[in-house]
């Protein structure tokens, strides 16, 4: 056997480790369970209806719901797949059981990352497994965030892709005759990995890769410049390629990007209107809500110490801590649950799924690698790396995040701040496993090492050293949750959150000594010293894998897996829900108070919901619910208290002008009982004979308390020119066929009538017309209604939602498709054609 045949059989022995890796982490897949995931479950009930009618209509696609918040697209729900032929290439990388499949994509991708720096090939493998079980990673998959993970997974494929192309320009691989072929290989590979990617549909994690992108290609033009003028030419031709083909590799979403920009600026992320809103300064989230979750400057050694502040928010003590003995004793039942359930958290987030950990090793690594790792590298992965601190930092260190969020492109779009520090599961372990794959390949003397290694392990294990033998450096122990608890309960929890920390701090402390011993270790004996660093570097990475398995699971784990059948069950109808259902009506709205209203989607995967999730909802939605609809509900909820019966809680109800505007019908105030009919629902659509026409957004929606919206429209400011017939004559207007797409009306009208239909606004692709006729103007009316002028006569009025932004992405994917799949096949034809005529 050659040596070249032994090398493709080595690598495909890496791969199906690596993939047996992903699937020993996730065993319960294999017998049908799937990840019981919160926010899945928020997705199933939000795109229910579209996902429905798509499946029944496969040739007429819906890219609007009204399943929840009245009505929206489903732009960020469903998408738009037509047009990207990649989109098969892409079904296939996820092919498997999930999550493993999401964990082997990672695990591969970062395995080719660390092989494009020229690392030994079991080093790789350490720092492909110090990337992928990340606790962060774990946390994701176990709430439902798919799509982050996703784009998580493609980060490494996108990176490696980028190295490989400059080193092959620039002849940074030794034994590579021919760059050129090479180059522009690997470029076309970094448009069709940065096509997966964006694919994933995850904008936040692929703005966070491009920041660790422009810093390599930033430092490594400085380097060329300053040292290696020769290689200024080569790293242009590569920055070159990588640009124009890489905006190849954008393009081909560009059916789902370009509806996405569009339906941005009308959502949280475009900004409100309103003078009052700090928003409306930068279109943008507001800086308060986008800060919301920031890292606190005392949360940040938790990188190596998984529990310093506790972990998750809802974490697991032992049952003979302190805690669950005491609540033992009070009589607690269900006391295994509990103990699952217990708020360990304390640091200053609002709560947390767990710490951002890194692993002791790959900490001990980078910053042993700031040390001893001499070369650019060592810089453009320190500079992204400072940046995700401080942006992740927020309102911890608000100048850096108000320079970001006022001056950087989009940045203001970003919510959950803390979500930079995923930038760290690449260029921490990237320093770090390039330090390691150095020290074994004996690039550094045993004074060199010794010294540096010394100073490295003291900051690293000599911190967690400190922190276990005096925790209070860590603070009190108590935090928000703890707010209103017995004072026995609060001291007893701060007792076990000690306990948590001292056993992390001395596992990540023994962790980064034997590592540090194993190096030692390996410089010892002159004799054989190659032999003893490969086995010392092999232990390492054994050690960082048993380490972050064990932590991976403590947020990943058999008890947050479940059946198909069991996670199903809780979308079964509920009695009130059989009530409502009997209701035959085309289309009326629902609003569930039994549920957290507006951030719970459950409910909309039987009605039309006033309330639902969903962190893009439309701006001036969110506009009515906090100006209007939040003080209705409080004021329904009031109205309820102390009423024995169905008619005396009807009978109760206040008039809710905005609910009753937007068509909800039905009140549900018990899961068991029919729901309340709230008698002042206007319906499908009603006529108008005047308006009140406001000069400012402000005025636009603080008309709404002021006019009776059953006769008089509110116009804002950009619909002024609109005029309303003041004719006495009734209009004959019925909702007579309902689509999530497509609504007909029949209309009979002797003269010219304005009509309001409870339906939301939205002006990127509502369309009217009289069917077989002329085309009818819809505008903006009460805020976010849709309202028409319609003119006389018997007929049917259509009213269909079709957005150009997909005609437009559709077409612009399917080119950029072709060009990218005939570009891939000119260059592999590139690299093996003129090995044949070698032959």
């Amino acid at each position: 056997m050659d040596n070249r045949t032994k090398k493709i059989l080595w690598y495909a022995g890496a791969v199906v480790f690596l993939l047996a890796l992903a699937y020993a982490f996730t065993p319960q897949v294999l017998s049908g369970k799937i990840v019981n995931q919160s926010d899945i479950s928020g997705y199933v009930g939000m795109s229910h209806e579209a996902t429905s009618w798509d499946g029944a209509h496969p040739d007429d696609h819906t890219a609007w719901t009204n399943s929840m918040f009245g009505g929206m697209p489903t732009t960020m729900l469903t998408g738009n797949d037509k047009g990207d032929w990649t989109k098969s290439l892409y079904k296939l990388f996820i092919l498997g059981k999930r999550p493993a499949s999401y964990l082997f994509i990672s695990l591969l991708g970062a395995f080719l990352l660390m092989l494009a720096f020229g690392m030994h090939p079991l080093i790789a493998i350490g720092g492909a497994i110090a990337v992928t079980f990340c606790s962060y990673n774990m946390q994701i998959i176990q709430v439902g965030h798919n799509t982050k993970m996703q784009a998580i997974a493609f980060a490494p494929w996108v990176l490696a892709a980028t190295v490989f192309t400059y080193k092959s320009a620039m002849g940074q691989y030794k034994g590579m005759k021919r760059p050129l072929p090479w180059t522009i290989f690997g470029a076309v590979m970094f448009a069709l990995m940065l096509s997966m990617q964006i694919k994933a549909n995850h904008i936040q994690i692929s703005y966070y890769l491009a920041i660790i992108i422009f810093s390599y290609a930033i430092v490594l033009g400085v380097w060329a410049l300053a040292k290696h003028k020769d290689l200024i030419g080569k790293f242009f031709l590569a920055s070159a390629l990588l640009l124009v083909l890489g905006s190849v590799g954008i393009a081909t979403n560009a059916n789902r990007l370009l509806p996405t920009y569009k339906y941005s600026k009308e959502t949280m992320r475009g900004g409100s209107e309103l003078s009052s809103g700090q928003e409306a300064k930068t279109k943008g989230l507001d800086l308060e809500y986008a800060t919301s979750w920031s890292y606190g400057w005392e949360e940040l050694p938790n990188l190596m110490i998984p529990n310093y502040n506790g972990g998750s928010s809802s974490g697991e003590l032992p049952m003979n801590s302190q805690t669950v003995q005491l609540l033992r004793k009070a009589g607690q039942q269900n006391l295994r649950f509990v103990a699952k359930h217990l708020p360990l958290y304390w640091g200053p987030q609002p709560f947390t799924a767990g710490p951002m950990y890194m692993g002791a090793i790959t900490v001990f690594l980078f910053i042993l690698g700031l040390m001893l790792y001499k070369g650019k590298e060592k810089w453009w992965l320190l500079i992204p790396t400072v940046i995700a601190v401080f942006l992740a930092l927020g309102s911890h260190f608000m100048p850096f995040t108000k320079f970001w969020y006022y001056h950087m492109p989009f940045y203001s779009k970003f919510r959950t701040v803390s979500m930079a520090l995923v930038i760290l599961q690449l260029t921490l372990p990237i320093l770090g496993f390039l330090t390691l794959d150095r020290i074994v390949k004996g690039d550094y003397d045993k004074k060199e090492f010794t010294k540096k290694g010394l100073i490295a392990l003291a900051i690293t294990a000599g911190f967690c050293l400190i922190c276990a033998l005096i925790p209070s450096i860590a603070g009190t122990f108590s935090g928000a949750a703890d707010a209103g608890q017995p004072d026995v309960l609060v001291k007893a929890l701060a007792n076990d959150r000690v306990k948590l920390l001292r056993h992390d701090a001395l596992l990540s402390g023994v962790l980064i000594i034997a590592s540090f011993a194993l190096l030692w270790w390996s410089y010892s004996s002159e004799e054989g010293s190659s032999s003893r660093r490969l086995i010392a570097g092999a232990a390492i990475c054994c050690l960082v894998l048993i380490n972050m398995f064990s932590v991976g699971k403590r947020y990943l784990n058999n008890d947050h897996f479940t059946t198909p059948k069991d996670f199903s069950s809780q979308f079964d109808k509920r009695p009130v829900d059989e009530f409502i259902l009997l209701d035959e009506g085309l289309s009326y709205r629902v609003v569930d108070m039994t549920t957290n209203i507006f951030n719970d989607a459950h409910p909309s995967y039987h009605h039309k919901n006033i309330g639902g999730y969903s962190p893009v909802k439309l701006q001036r939605y969110q506009d009515l619910i906090d100006r209007y609809i939040s003080k209705e509900l409080n004021s329904i909820s009031k109205s309820l208290q102390g009423k024995k019966t169905l008619g005396e809680a009807e009978d109760s109800l206040p008039y809710a002008p905005v609910l009753s505007m937007l068509n909800d019908k039905y009140i549900i105030v018990n899961e068991e009982t029919p729901a309340l009919i709230n008698k002042y629902a206007m319906g499908n659509c009603w006529q108008v004979d005047s308006c009140l026409k406001t000069s400012t957004p402000d005025e636009e929606i603080a008309a709404l308390s002021k006019v009776n919206l059953h006769t008089t429209a509110v116009l804002g400011p950009d619909f002024s020119t609109v005029e309303i017939p003041s004719s006495k004559d009734s209009i004959s207007i019925a909702l007579t066929s309902y689509a999530p797409n497509e609504l007909k009306y029949k209309v009979s009208a002797k003269s010219p009538k304005a009509v309001v239909f409870s339906e939301i606004y939205y002006p990127g692709g509502w369309k009217a017309w009289i069917e077989g006729g002329d085309k009818v103007d819809l505008f903006r009316t009460d805020w976010t209604l849709r309202g028409a002028v319609l003119p006389q006569g018997d007929y049917t009025l259509v009213m269909r939602f079709e957005p150009d932004s997909y005609k437009k992405g559709t077409g612009i994917s399917k080119a950029s498709s072709i060009a990218l799949t005939i570009l891939l096949l000119l260059s592999i034809g590139g690299i093996l054609l003129p090995s044949k005529k070698k032959e």
